[in-house]
């Protein structure tokens, strides 16, 4: 059984700057358990998505456009004003280094129930589905190419960060959450021993880390920096 069988559907509405991907969404969505498509539109300016939304009480907001830049996330700063508990997706095919900077500001002001993906990321409309069930569920999911180039827009202290392969980045997202080394291995689907090896590897790239502070504490610090959710000067001791 479908384990959201009997649960209330998640009311979608979805904003889609490019026909196919529209085409797709429209054949898919209706056949999806869980989820009911309220609209669909390519028009992307704010006030009307705000409007739309009004009237849709939509619990998720599906942004796709052909660039991640600075006016697709004032959309989303916009939305975010005036719909708190609304979830987030936001897909692109590129972007842009303003784009990541601005998302990166975004970031900062803590924002829960959001996805950011690469749209060639996504291997399966399912896929697709599990994030939009995953931002209802206040999760906060990132494409670890976005994860790297948060990291890139970062301040020179955490440069340490460039260092680290996507699967390492994508493994201390995860611990950055306070998801232990088993649930990781679990979420990635990988051997609990192949984790602790990348986290070993994460430790040495970061260096080492001082006496008062433990090492796992140490890395995530850097990475929260790095993605904004910290300001660089914060210090945590034992």
């Amino acid at each position: 059984m479908n384990k959201r069988e009997g649960m209330k559907a998640v009311r979608l509405y979805i904003v889609e700057e490019q026909e196919i991907f529209r085409q797709a969404y429209k054949a898919f969505f209706p056949l999806e358990t869980g989820i009911e498509l309220v609209g669909m539109s390519g028009e992307n300016k704010a006030e009307i998505i705000v409007s739309t939304l009004r009237m849709l009480s939509a619990d998720v907001l599906l942004m796709g456009t052909k660039t991640l830049s600075e006016s697709e996330v004032e959309i989303l700063e916009t939305i975010r004003e005036q719909y708190s508990d609304l979830g987030l997706v936001l897909l692109s095919s590129l972007y842009d280094i303003k784009g990541i900077k601005r998302l990166r500001e975004f970031a900062k002001k803590g924002s829960k129930g959001c996805a950011y993906l690469l749209k060639y990321s996504i291997d399966t409309m399912s896929e697709l589905a599990q994030v939009i069930f995953g931002v209802v569920e206040g999760r906060v999911i990132l494409d670890p190419i976005v994860m790297e180039r948060l990291i890139d827009a970062g301040e020179s202290k955490t440069a340490a960060l460039k260092e680290l392969t996507s699967r390492e980045v994508e493994v201390l997202n995860w611990m950055a959450k306070g998801y232990r080394n088993e649930t990781i291995a679990e979420v990635l689907c990988l051997e609990q021993k192949t984790v602790e090896r990348h986290i070993n590897s994460i430790y040495s790239k970061l260096g080492d880390n001082t006496e008062s502070r433990h090492q796992r504490v140490h890395a995530v610090m850097i990475y929260l920096q790095a993605t904004g959710h910290l300001p660089s000067t914060t210090f945590v001791k034992e």
